[in-house]
């Protein structure tokens, strides 16, 4: 398999890029309705792809949350673990390269792939439609994880660590547009955690979690 190696800094939006990308998401709406609500993919291997697209995109926010979501679709800590180590030892043939086509997909930012001889083994494997899902899973959290990260920019520029690349015109105009939203799903989260706000929500910004490695707690949705 190839060396799938993670993002070394946030990735972020400029607003044309996000433009774009969202103007995607409203093609697929219907696929990924089908992905999560009608469970075309199953949850297990949607969750596994969405953490090592979240890792891919150094986003913390979203790994953070959807390693929860991961738990209870039932992957294992151990699994978990492997996908930040990038050990295909720990999973079927099938799923690890649903995982590493979906990383192939993120570090490409989705440019034409024919003849990928990877995409080539996952449709062998898991044939075309699963694999047109995967993709679709992948791009839409990368998505999430793009607007995440700007959203978190803007903070760590203010601390005087801005994001290599990002932009303070792009960073604030999609806080404006985004971080309401964010909060929202923080308040949602800190509810079901029974703890405050801003704990869930700092929790989720540094990757920490209170107990293991792997357990962490929701602020981003996909």
């Amino acid at each position: 398999m190839p060396d799938f190696q993670n993002h070394p800094s946030p990735r972020t939006y400029t607003v044309p890029e996000l433009a774009r990308d969202l103007k995607w998401v409203t093609t697929r709406l219907r696929q990924l309705w089908a992905i999560w609500v009608g469970r075309r993919l199953s949850p297990a291997l949607r969750e596994q792809i969405i953490v090592a697209v979240a890792q891919t995109n150094a986003c913390r926010m979203c790994e953070h949350a959807h390693v929860r979501h991961a738990l209870a679709a039932g992957v294992s800590n151990a699994e978990l673990a492997a996908l930040e180590n990038m050990d295909e030892h720990a999973f079927d043939r099938a799923t690890w390269l649903a995982v590493g086509h979906a990383r192939s997909r993120t570090k490409a930012d989705f440019a034409a792939d024919d003849g990928d001889e990877l995409k080539v083994a996952v449709v062998g494997a898991l044939g075309p439609q699963t694999c047109r899902d995967v993709e679709d899973v992948a791009r839409a959290m990368t998505v999430a994880n793009r607007i995440a990260n700007t959203l978190n920019a803007l903070p760590d520029r203010r601390r005087g660590s801005p994001v290599p690349g990002s932009r303070l015109a792009d960073e604030l105009v999609i806080n404006l547009l985004f971080l309401p939203g964010a909060w929202l799903g923080t308040l949602i989260a800190a509810i079901r955690q029974r703890k405050s706000p801003l704990a869930v929500w700092r929790q989720a910004r540094s990757g920490r979690n209170g107990s293991s490695s792997t357990q962490r707690s929701p602020s981003c949705r996909v």
